[in-house]
């Protein structure tokens, strides 16, 4: 009697952005771009954030109510990168980080918002317990590239596109090369490459047009990045960085492009849930439903 297929149920979330009042913020850290960052939240962005912990709490109880299998959040946990705000937003989603090996992450360039001091390794501080890594000897600096096998039919690629932009105006990404070179080699590792492949970061390599974001906003290696998913036979590739949900059928890739959007950006608010059975994906976008507060499939 042949086996039954399990579908696997995925969550897929980005850009919380969880931040303090900018009134805690030691005085110091006000010489960095992260003054520029809290005048921008002063002068009104922080009020699309404002009900975060609550819409948080609401996708917690949709994730048990629906059966998820794993969680993925494509990055962007805070609006600054202040440990203090790693640290809130860790406390928040951590009810969806159990059990760790089912919850994959990747930083966003507001959770390494400048570079001073360790700020490039807060984020693996207070995550540290996600960052589990199933094939561990193609790591290329820190934990990157990051492999989650899942059951026998998925496996979960998560790239590191994010890094401190000192300049101001500057908000760009970028894939280091040995990770998109351990990528091209992972994707050819037996137990990978017959799996249906996510391959997750926060960048959008391409926008929900089709094009590819400006040179200071979006991903600078995008087009290396999306030759190297070329070996994908079956998959998908998922990112946040855009504050809009979307769907992008990518030509000459056998992998779509899934953005989450942010799922806590007021009037914005979105996120996925993909359904994988036998190396098909299904794909359902859900949206916030500000009447009875609590995410749902129809907007």
């Amino acid at each position: 009697m042949s086996k039954i297929k399990k579908v696997t149920r995925i969550l897929h979330f980005s850009d919380t952005h969880v931040d303090l009042q900018i009134r805690h913020m030691a005085w110091k850290r006000w010489f960095s771009k992260r003054a520029i960052g809290a005048i921008n939240l002063l002068r009104g962005r922080s009020k699309y954030f404002d009900d975060t912990e609550k819409k948080i709490a609401a996708l917690i109880q949709f994730k048990e109510a629906q059966k998820i299998d794993l969680v993925i959040h494509t990055g962007d946990y805070t609006a600054l990168g202040l440990e203090s705000e790693l640290k809130l937003a860790k406390e928040l989603v951590s009810p969806l980080m159990n059990p760790p090996q089912r919850y994959v992450t990747v930083p966003g360039n507001h959770d390494i918002y400048v570079h001073e001091g360790n700020s490039h390794y807060r984020f693996s501080e207070q995550f540290c317990s996600v960052l589990q890594n199933d094939l561990p000897e193609y790591c290329r600096g820190g934990h990157w590239p990051l492999i989650r096998l899942v059951g026998d039919d998925i496996a979960v690629i998560a790239v590191n596109s994010s890094k401190p932009n000192p300049i101001p105006w500057h908000s760009n990404g970028m894939i280091p090369q040995e990770q998109l070179d351990a990528l091209e080699e992972v994707l050819q590792d037996p137990r990978v490459k017959e799996r249906y492949i996510f391959i997750m970061t926060h960048y959008a390599p391409r926008l929900a047009n089709g094009k590819p974001d400006t040179k200071l906003h979006g991903l600078i290696n995008a087009d290396d990045f999306l030759k190297r998913c070329k070996a994908v036979k079956s998959g998908a590739i998922l990112c946040g960085h855009i504050h809009k949900t979307y769907h992008l059928d990518l030509e000459g890739l056998a992998c779509d492009l899934y953005c989450a959007g942010s799922a806590t950006m007021d009037r914005h608010e979105g996120f996925w849930v993909y359904e994988v059975k036998e190396k098909q994906l299904q794909a359902s976008p859900v949206f916030w439903d500000g009447k009875e507060g609590c995410y749902s499939y129809h907007k």
